[in-house]
């Protein structure tokens, strides 16, 4: 396909590389998105925020509370309904 791009009349050149660009990064391998690792909150960190011990990549503190306010916001907006 870029040979095509390439050997186009009446394109300038900056548009031929751009196209060829585009192409190429479009064929390129994406990476698969990471997940969000969930670190339950326990005992005395409860209240420290940072980065936890031995935790890489994405990650979001959660505790037992923050479970039960989204259920009990799931209910009320439930009940507003």
């Amino acid at each position: 396909k870029s040979t095509l791009l390439a050997d186009e009349d009446g394109v300038s050149e900056k548009d031929k590389a751009q196209s060829i660009a585009k192409l190429m990064s479009k064929a390129a391998k994406k990476k698969p998105k990471q997940q969000v690792k969930l670190v339950v909150a326990k005992g005395g960190n409860r209240g420290i925020s940072g980065r936890p011990g031995g935790v890489k990549g994405k990650y979001k503190i959660v505790d037992a509370r923050l479970k039960k306010d989204t259920r009990a916001e799931k209910r009320l907006a439930k009940k507003k309904r």
